[in-house]
This record gives structure tokens, sequence and C-alpha cells, in this order.
């Protein structure tokens, strides 16, 4: 058995016998730490986060943006609070992937602006490193096609319109996914759209990636309008039909269908929804838009409890620590709440616990509240304004902001006479003797002197990459994200 005080002794009776190694060994030790802390930890943000608390500024205001769609901002102790107002029958709300495919991250801005959408706030949680970098992570479904799957059983928003109003929907969802072959054989989907695991099957759509982006160790099965039009084995990155789907499997999920399918045969894909709220499975299969994160917040005005939010994967650092949030909540009458609370400084990471965001949605009047991805990924846009941190003149100037010009960057008006003490040389009809002289010795002195001389090109800067141009840095745009919530007003939906 592992004896702690004997191995406590031996390091007391080493250190005794052998002080200045262990004082040389002690010293690299600590070195070696701070290098690594000096590399991990932000010292520069420090000082701003120590203001942030004390920032004695504090503000409370309400304005409509649009017909329907009230903003209210909030700022205390140096955080601020962004709460959207929106009606359901005012507004179209929709989800969208970020560069329109399955991978790949692009900044909230940008994707409002491709979409001219006057409002957007954050997606869902999304991978944020490797060859899958921005999959989302978490239920994502647009259009009525489904894009990734339910995490965990984890909170989901549901979005559909009837009769030309918004239904949201919250709850906990888990997805039953197979694939029917042609004898009755049934197949578990495992994922749609992401990096594929050991022994598991995996539907790759169009709208992810031009190919599935596989290794060689499965078996990939092209379908077409329901037919299977190609078997490719022991391949790998199939490229994915426009018109159909690519079913890919690995280990003994591979064994099984290549044993059950063949070119020319039928497949069914069937799908079902099971909701933690009992009697709504009919309900969730009718929803065009569902967008996921986690965890469940609020259902019927009652706050969800740590325990829970640990069955949806959360730990105590993500739910129990104060972190930037975006959420989502309802109102008994439909009316919807989104809600982002930042630092009110850029960079700063200042938020409130998930209990108490659950809290604060009670006191707004919500009945059901979903959390969204948070951290440096939260962000409100209204009217291509980034509302969720304040705007100082040093955030403008270094986002390209102009200023207006100094009178000394000022250019000189034309015409205007010098001052009258400054004298004008006095022009002589020819030149002196000694003066042509000292031209003509000069001349033979320096020929090239007056010759023209050309600009000489200005040397590109080094990176570390190689001799290669240093691009200037674009404008603050946030975090690249996966997917975001746009909110179009009533009349833009329609024109759309």
């Amino acid at each position: 058995m592992f004896d702690i005080t004997y191995l406590g002794g031996r390091c007391f009776r080493f250190i005794k016998r052998y002080p200045r190694t262990f004082t040389i060994v002690g010293f690299l030790l600590i070195f070696g730490i701070g290098i690594w802390v000096g590399r991990e930890v932000p010292f520069e943000k420090i000082p701003d986060y120590f203001k942030s608390y004390t920032d004695p500024e504090s503000s409370d205001e309400t304005k409509q943006v649009l017909p329907g769609i009230v903003h209210r901002q909030i700022l205390d102790d140096g955080v601020l609070t962004n709460i959207l107002s929106v009606a359901p029958d005012a507004v179209d709300i929709r989800p969208y992937r970020a560069l329109n495919a399955g991978i790949g991250t692009e900044s909230l801005p940008s994707i409002a602006r491709r979409h001219k959408a006057p409002i957007a706030i954050n997606g869902g949680f999304f991978e944020m490193q490797g060859t899958f970098r921005g999959e989302s992570v978490g239920a994502l479904k647009i259009d009525g096609e489904w894009v990734s799957e339910p995490e965990q059983g984890r909170g989901v928003v549901g979005l559909r319109t009837v009769d030309g109003k918004i239904e949201t929907y919250m709850d906990r969802i888990v997805l039953q996914h197979e694939v029917v072959l042609p004898n009755e054989t049934t197949l578990k989907i495992d994922g749609i759209n992401r990096g594929r695991l050991s022994n598991e099957l995996v539907l790759y759509r169009p709208h992810f990636h031009s190919i599935t982006l596989t290794m060689a160790d499965g078996v990939e099965v092209v379908v077409r309008n329901g037919e299977v039009v190609d078997i490719h084995d022991g391949k790998g990155s199939t490229r994915i039909p426009a018109d159909g789907y690519i079913l890919s499997a690995n280990g003994w999920k591979r064994v099984l269908l290549l044993k059950h399918i063949a070119l020319g045969d039928s497949v069914e894909i069937r799908e079902k929804i099971i909701p933690e709220r009992v009697g709504d499975n009919n309900l969730w299969a009718g929803f065009t838009h569902i967008i996921s994160g986690g965890p469940l917040l609020l259902r019927n005005g009652v706050i969800s409890t740590t325990e829970a939010y640990k069955r949806e994967g959360f730990d105590a650092s993500f739910h129990s620590f104060w972190h930037p949030r975006t959420a989502v909540g309802k109102k008994a009458d439909g009316t919807l709440l989104f809600v982002t609370i930042t630092a009110a400084k850029l960079g700063v990471r200042r938020g409130v616990t998930l209990q108490q965001l659950a809290k604060l949605f009670v006191e707004w009047g919500a009945t059901d509240a979903v959390n969204l991805d948070g951290g440096y990924s939260s962000m409100m846009i209204i009217r291509n304004q980034v509302v969720s941190f304040k705007r100082t003149q040093r955030d403008r100037s270094q986002s390209g902001d102009k200023s207006k010009p100094t009178a000394s960057e000022k250019r000189p008006e034309k015409n205007v006479e010098p001052p009258s003490s400054v004298k004008k040389p006095e022009k002589s009809a020819k030149p002196a003797a000694s003066e042509k002289k000292s031209e003509k010795n000069a001349k033979q002195a320096s020929p090239e002197k007056q010759q023209p001389q050309k600009a000489s090109p200005e040397r590109s800067a080094r990176t570390a990459r190689g001799n290669r141009r240093v691009r200037p840095m674009p404008t603050f745009q946030g975090r690249s994200i996966s997917d975001a919530i746009l909110i179009f007003p009533r009349s833009a939906a329609k024109s759309k």
C-alpha cells in the first residue's frame, strides 16, 4: 500500500541532505511554471477586470427598436444586461448556419449582414478546434431538416409559425433516428454531419460539406432520391450528392450495413422526437426550426436544480461560476425574451451564474427559458450595432472609426499670403560667377545626385511563417460562431 508518510519522510531527508540541489530544482520548477502562466494568463486584462467591478456608471434605458420589439439595457457594477422583448405576431425568427455549411465558423455581424437581419444573437454550442471546427454540438434543425442531432437530452428551443404567429416551446428532447433497409432491418443513426467514431453510423447531407471528410476505415453508401446508387468500401471522403445523402459506418455497423444493403435498394430515414414533457411527441414533430443550448433554466415557472444541470452534462465550473451568458425565455402570452449578460468593457469576462440567470427570467415574467452558448460568443446586434458591450473612444479608434482632423492635420488653404514677417528671397537677373562655378563643380563631382531618385520599394514585414506580407487586422467582430438566431420584422420576412 502506498505510504504517504514514508514518502514525505524521504523527501524531507533528501532536502536536508542536498539543500543546493533542492534549491536549483525548485527554482527551475518555479521558473517553468512562471513561463507557462505568462503565456496562458492574459495579465493585461486583469486591471480591466477589477476596474469593471468599481465602475460607478449605471443606467437603465428602454426603447422601441421596431414595431413589437422593445430593447432594454441595464448597466450596473460593470455588467451589461440586454433584454429584447419580441411580440410573436410581429416578427419571423429562424436560425442560420455560419457560411451556410455544416462546418466552419463566422462572426455574428457577418451572418447578420449576409441575411440582412436587423436583429441577431449567437446560437448554440459548437466544436472549437480540429477538422470539424464549427460543427454544432447539440440539436439544430433548419427548415425541417436536421443539421445536428440533440446532445445528452439537453434543453432546446422549438420554433414554428401558426396563423402568422411564432409558437415557441422549450424542453429537453431525445431523437430516435434510424435507417430502414429493404428487408425491414433498421439501423440506428448515431450522428448527423459530424466526425464518425468507432462502431457508428453517421448521416451526411449536402449542407455539411462537399465531401464527408472521413477516414478509409469504413463503408459509405451513396443514396439519391431514396435509392442506393453507389457503395464505397475502405475509401473514405466520398462526395456528397446534391440530391441525396451518404450513410457512413465503421466497425460492426459497417458489417451490418454491407450485409443488408445492395445497389438499387430503396432506403428510408425514419425519425421520432421524444420530449421530456409527457404527451408532446406529436407536437415536436411539427417544428420547423429547433436550436439547442443547455441547460434548461425554467419550465412552467419552476427553476431547474443543479442536479438537472449535471444530468444535461454541465459541471459546477459552468453553471455555478460567473460567465457571460446568452439565453432565450418565453412569457405566458408567447412574448419572447432574448437576453445577453456580459461585461460592459470589451474583452472582460463578467456575467452571472445559471441560478442567478433563472431568477432574473422569473423576475422578468418568463415561464420557460433555455441557456445558449456564452463566454466570448455572447453577442447581440441591433441594426448593425453590437449592443452587448459599451463602445469607448478607444474601441472606436481601434475599430477604424475616423475621428475629426485636428488643426495641424487640416490641409492649408490655397492662395494664402505668407505672413509679412517672412521675407521672400529676391530674384537676381543673373547668377553670380562664384555660384555658377560651384554648381559646375557639384555636377562634375556627383553626377548621380542630379538624376531623379526612384522611390525604393518598402520591405515587406516577415512573420514566423516566412517571407509573407502582414495583412491588416480586421475590425472587432467578436468570436466566430457556428450558428445564430436572426429576427426579421414581419413585413421584411414576407419580402424575403
